[in-house]
């Protein structure tokens, strides 16, 4: 499971977690990694931008939403349930899977540009 702020955003194997990351903050994670095999010595690691939330306060809304790019309006609305795949996996993200591997494909094309 990857946890932010005391919440589950994604359960899944590790194979799954490591290599199909469905949640943007479980992909920011595996993205800065540091893998020192040769072959991927040239991989850019990535960061997951904002702070971390103060655990203090009360929240309805996912905070790790304020940090990611693909934030809508609707994430900050209410508090947002996992969402089931199969398989025993599971994200909390109020976009569907399909939204997230198509934004993902989308950012994937501009950095091989």
């Amino acid at each position: 499971m990857v946890m932010y702020a005391g919440q589950i955003v994604e359960k899944a194997t590790a194979k799954e977690l490591w290599f199909d990351p469905l949640h943007p903050y479980s992909k920011g994670l595996m993205g800065s990694i540091i893998v020192p095999e040769s072959g991927l010595r040239g991989v850019k690691l990535t960061s997951i931008p904002g702070v971390p939330p103060n655990l203090k306060k009360t929240t309805v809304w996912l905070p790790v939403c304020r940090t990611l790019q693909i934030r809508r309006l609707e994430c900050e609305a209410a508090s947002v349930p996992l969402r089931d795949v199969g398989g025993g996996r599971a994200y909390r993200c109020i976009l569907s899977e399909r939204e997230l591997r198509e934004t993902y494909a989308r950012e994937a094309y501009k950095n091989e540009k």
